[in-house]
């Protein structure tokens, strides 16, 4: 699913580039739902620096809130003492799981007040702000107006399904549907500005409906920031925790040339709060004469047992002990490889732990394990000179070229997930390049010595490649890559300019070190959770431990976000045998224009090996994979078979490039 038409520069100026989180409530500890969005940024803020960009990350407390007065009376505390305790413990969490630098914006702040309240002031003096009286339901938990036709039956709230409370007091209210046509205009000028493009298109949807003005005032609260012109009212939370982004960029309202960074080139959020961003926001910002964000993406839900992951629901996975089992990085990866950015995922310890012990451990893991060792054993340590590489390593090389400058190209697109797979197919590549071409057979020819030396100095720029495109991912783990190849500095400040150097050679390796030591799952979590409805709820602990329990599969409707999640590209067959011992299996080579990858299918009762060369069928790319009679299968293609059993390859019927994607 491709996001974005690529910038080559953001517009906030050819060398910064901003970008933001949500500005979280902290009525809880963060769990890895939270920690989700946090951990993505930072990969594309670590991106955008390895490029030498000047780099702006803001996140930050949104702690005026009545959710926060709740949870500090429940704790005994007063709201600013609470909200000083919880901050830490995202100070906490952002440090663990290796986030920064970045800037932290509290709405508690003076800095943050002085800011809205002159910002509100200006447009309450030009005619933009009234007042009135605010007449519907509110939801608490998730801080929202809503219309009485929005809520569900019995007045739930339609985000959270809790129940709403109906609500009439005195309020000012923004002349949101002043600024309709003007939003049109902007989104019909920006045609990437929400990303996914079905998110974009909820919005205008919404937007098509007619804007109407909307309630920024609370004066039934006590707690927030003081309106200037009429101190009986606080803001309405949502509206004034926006303008910690403008807060975070640096903006003085009594400088005007302090808005260095502004305006965000990227905004990330989850799939509940784009209508603040997407209309809400911008029309503010028009209203005051700044201009908005470039770009927002939603991203979907991290789902467990079919629930979105919740702290208000107990329905959590603390970062503690992901971290306490592999470390940060292993989360990180987890994080960017499940699932492309803007679809839901579903997560669970077992899924964190098999996606690190199978391609972290098993593949990247097991290539450093094996090239450093027969470097000490064959060249004393020392990479070897170039030589004159033998026919068959133009294609590593050719394929290191193209898996650099691709992998790079979809960052570049917050395509991160497909991004990692190219990466993970040169690692693929250089496992099956040591494993065909048996160095250890060829050090007891010395007539080959400089075909030798030529594949080893194509292994280290390939794996040296490989640690510096995962960098942004997992840093540490990266930059220890980059130390066991004898190599120093600092990964993030080199940047991605060391990609266009050749591997030095007589470089002396490092200490080989096992980076990714297999985990075991804990006893407490052995049993892998089973897929259920979408509105099953799971059994949890107040300690926050996750319990499941089997329940029986229902065939369904899906959402057109479950569609999304399975990754189907266009795959033509290079070659294709029998898997040995079977007539019914059968292993196909295919280019998926990513460097390849093996499929192992069940058709060899109905197809001959030969005649599948040249197909091009629909695959499914994103599947786990799975080894079938010892043969890894990285795919799965797709075919129909009716009742009497007769079985069908679906073949696309025009010549349609490898990899393309099926939707």
């Amino acid at each position: 699913m491709a996001l974005v038409s690529r910038r080559e520069e953001p517009t906030t100026g050819t060398d910064r580039f901003f970008l933001t989180t949500p500005i979280y409530y902290i009525n809880a500890r963060p769990h890895l739902g939270t920690c989700y969005t946090t951990v993505i940024a930072d990969i594309i803020a670590r991106y955008q620096r390895m490029r030498g960009r000047d780099v702006l990350l803001v996140t930050g407390s949104d702690e005026n809130s009545q959710k926060t007065v709740i949870a500090a009376k429940e704790a005994g505390e007063e709201p600013l003492p609470y909200c000083d305790q919880m901050v830490k413990h995202y100070h906490d969490a952002w440090r663990e799981l290796n986030i920064g630098p970045y800037e932290f914006v509290r709405t508690t702040e003076a800095r943050h007040a002085r800011l809205v309240q002159h910002f509100f002031s200006r447009l309450y003096e030009q005619g933009d702000i009234y007042q009135g009286t605010y007449s519907g339901w509110y939801c608490t938990p998730c801080e929202t107006f809503f219309t009485e036709r929005e809520l569900k039956p019995e007045n739930l709230c339609p985000k959270c399904e809790r129940p709403a409370h109906p609500v009439e007091e005195e309020a000012y209210f923004f002349r949101l549907s002043t600024y309709e046509e003007r939003l049109r205009r902007f989104f019909a000028d920006h045609p990437d500005f929400v990303l996914p493009s079905f998110r974009r298109n909820e919005m205008l949807s919404r937007l098509n409906e007619g804007l109407q003005d909307i309630c920024v005032s609370r004066s039934s609260l006590e707690w927030g920031i003081r309106l200037p012109w009429d101190e009986k009212h606080v803001f309405y939370v949502w509206v004034e925790a926006l303008l910690a982004y403008l807060t975070g960029s640096g903006y003085r309202f009594d400088e005007p040339d302090s808005a260095h960074y502004w305006p965000p080139d990227l905004h990330l959020m989850a799939k509940d709060i784009p209508w603040f961003h997407a209309i809400v926001f911008p029309a503010m910002l028009m209203a005051y004469g700044l201009p908005p964000a470039n770009q927002m993406i939603v991203h979907g839900y991290w789902l467990i047992r079919g629930g979105k992951m919740s702290k208000s629901k107990g329905l959590v996975i603390t970062p503690h002990e992901v971290v306490d089992l592999m470390g940060a990085d292993g989360l990180r990866y987890f994080y960017a490889r499940e699932v492309p950015l803007g679809l839901d995922g579903t997560i669970s310890l077992e899924a964190i732990v098999e996606r690190y012990n199978f391609e972290l451990g098993n593949d990247l893991g097991n290539l450093l394990n094996r090239l450093l060792p027969m470097t000490e054993r064959y060249f004393d340590g020392a990479v070897p000179e170039q030589g004159t590489p033998a026919s068959g390593d133009a294609e590593l090389a050719e394929l290191t070229e193209k898996v650099t400058q691709r992998t790079l190209q979809l960052y570049g697109d917050y395509e991160l997930s497909r991004g990692i797979e190219e990466v993970f197919s040169l690692v693929r590549a250089a496992n099956k390049y040591i494993d065909e071409r048996k160095p250890w057979e060829l050090a007891q020819q010395p007539q080959r010595k400089d075909e030798f030396s030529a594949g080893f100095s194509l292994l280290f720029t390939a794996i040296r490649n490989i640690a510096v495109l995962l960098a942004p991912v997992i840093p540490t783990s990266a930059q220890r890559i980059w130390e066991q190849l004898g190599l120093t500095g600092d990964l993030q400040e080199l940047g991605f300019s060391v990609l266009e150097e050749p591997f030095p050679a007589g470089t002396h390796i490092g200490h080989a070190e096992p980076l990714f030591p297999r985990v075991e799952m804990p006893e407490r979590t052995a049993e892998p959770a089973k897929p259920v409805g979408a509105h099953a709820a799971p059994d949890i602990h107040t300690t926050g431990e996750l319990q499941t329990k089997e329940e029986p599969m229902e065939a369904s409707q899906i959402t057109f976000d479950d569609f999304m999640r399975v990754e189907i590209i266009a795959a033509k067959i290079l070659s294709a045998e029998r898997v040995e011992g079977t007539d019914k299996l059968i292993k196909m080579n295919v280019d998926d224009g990513r460097g390849g990858r093996v499929c192992v299918a069940g058709i060899g009762h109905v197809y001959e090996p030969e005649k599948l060369v040249g197909l091009t069928l629909p695959m499914v790319a994103n599947l786990k994979p799975a080894k079938l009679r010892g043969v890894l299968s990285e795919g799965m293609i797709l075919a129909a078979q009716d009742d009497a059993g007769n079985l069908s390859l679906v073949v696309l019927d025009k010549d349609i490039a490898p990899g393309s994607r099926i939707t």
